[in-house]
Order: C-alpha cells, then sequence, then structure tokens
C-alpha cells in the first residue's frame, strides 16, 4: 500500500511538472506573427503596351521605376527579416529599388522561381486581346482593353476556370494549368512562413506579380479578396498566426506616400 501510495505520489509529481514545462515553453508556431509584404512589380513594357507578360520579361518602364521608388520610401521605416522576390527580371529590379532604401543592413535577396507569375504558354508576348476576348465571350461580355469590366468577369470566372480556359486555348497546350500553380505558389508561401516562424516571426518582403499574388490570397485566404485590384508597386498584407492566414490589406498604393 505504502508503496503504491508512493508511486501515486511520484506519477502526481512527474505531471505536475509535465505541465509546468509545457506552459514555460509554449510552440514557437503558436507565438509567432509573419507578416508577409506582397508587393507587385512596378509597371513595365508590356504593361504599358498591353502585351500578356507572364514568364516572358520585359523591364520596368521609367514610370515603373518612380513606382517602385515610392513604394521603396513608404516601406523605408519597415523592418523586414527576410526578403524574396520572384527570379524575373521586373521583380527582382523592384526589390533592389526597395532594398536600397532605410537601414537594411544588407540584408540579402532570395530569388525563388516559384514566384512567378502565370505562365501563359504562347499566348506570351502576343496582344492582351487576344488571350482574352475569347474568355470574355464565352461569358457574353467584350474584353475592356482598359480592364473596366474585370470585375465583372472574374465574378462568373475564379482563377482556377480562367486558368483552365487559357490553357485549353493555347495552340501549343504550353500555358499553366491551375494546380501547377497552385502546387508552386502554396510550396513557396509555406517554405517562406515556416522560415520566418523559427526566426521567431516579423515582416517578410515577398515580390512577386499581379496574377500571383491574387492566386496566393485565393489559396491561402479564399474569399477575403473578392473585387481586389492588384496595381503594379502595390502591397498587400498578409499576416501569418497560429496556423491561419489573414488578409490585412490588398493592392494599398498608400505605402507608396512618404511617412
Amino acid at each position: 500500500m505504502k508503496c503504491r501510495k508512493a508511486l501515486q505520489w511520484i506519477l502526481c509529481c512527474l505531471a505536475v511538472l509535465s505541465g509546468s514545462a509545457a506552459q514555460a515553453a509554449p510552440s514557437a508556431d503558436s507565438e509567432a506573427v509573419v507578416d508577409v509584404y506582397l508587393l507587385r512589380h512596378g509597371k513595365t513594357l508590356f504593361n504599358t503596351t498591353s502585351q500578356v507578360q507572364g514568364w516572358s520579361d520585359t523591364p520596368l518602364t521609367a514610370a515603373g521605376v518612380k513606382g517602385a521608388e515610392a513604394a521603396a520610401r513608404g516601406l523605408a521605416s519597415t523592418p523586414f527579416i527576410a526578403a524574396y522576390s520572384s527570379d524575373l527580371g521586373r521583380a527582382r529590379s523592384t526589390a533592389k529599388i526597395v532594398l536600397a532604401q532605410g537601414q537594411r543592413n544588407g540584408l540579402p535577396l532570395q530569388e525563388d522561381e516559384r514566384f512567378r507569375e502565370w505562365n501563359y504558354g504562347s499566348f506570351e508576348g502576343r496582344p492582351d486581346a487576344e488571350m482574352w476576348t475569347p474568355l470574355f465571350r464565352q461569358q457574353g461580355m467584350v474584353f475592356d482593353p482598359g480592364w473596366g469590366n474585370w470585375t465583372a468577369f472574374t465574378q462568373k470566372m475564379n482563377d482556377r476556370a480562367i486558368a483552365q480556359a487559357i490553357h485549353d486555348n493555347d495552340p501549343r497546350g504550353w500555358a499553366e494549368t491551375y494546380p501547377q500553380i497552385e502546387a508552386r505558389l502554396r510550396a513557396g508561401m509555406q517554405d517562406v512562413v515556416s522560415k520566418a516562424v523559427a526566426a521567431g516571426g516579423g515582416n517578410v518582403l515577398l515580390v512577386s506579380h499581379g496574377g500571383a499574388i491574387l492566386s496566393i490570397l485565393d489559396i491561402f485566404v479564399p474569399g477575403q479578396a473578392k473585387n481586389t485590384d492588384i496595381p503594379n508597386s502595390s502591397i498587400t498584407l498578409l499576416r501569418y498566426q497560429n496556423g491561419q492566414y489573414k488578409l490585412l490589406k490588398a493592392g494599398d498604393v498608400s505605402y507608396q506616400q512618404p511617412r
């Protein structure tokens, strides 16, 4: 009997100690807050001439450089623990402009091809109207080169349907399908956030592309970014905590103003 009571006392002590240890050392994931600043690159040549861009690459225009510089000034006081960009030149150039502002202490830029724009296959370099007109026509709409009816169009076709239609219409079948787009963006974001959580949380700069950013929102915060526009050099702020993502800002250009 004495032995049994002694054993119960020991087990009780171990349970108390175990509980205390668990409370004293919460998991990093439950505590860390990661804010991902999704910055769309500055305006490019193809953005200006209304040509399909995707994985093809054109340089920032003078207006694009100014937009990136304005965003850089707006973000100059935001400390970043890491900086990433797509490996396409327009994203890289924009990221370097941002990192040149503020006290970055030589923060390295990490390029990642997973954050590229959608691959539009053989439509790349062609006029926007050539790719988009058939999709708008399927919805009983007329393609507006000024994108004035884009919101109405996306209310009829979501990202998955748009990507599939582009792939199906591509004469060479090179355009990405939505599962391909989703797989690379999901994996890329999970790597970025996991590393930030392991570092204790903080702000992360990620320079990407309009379509890619909208797809990231579609993947991680579905339904929170309806009717959202992602202008060149705009900031979309996504917060990760406790295994959940929350959209704080989308397509925000107020960051381009000096503080």
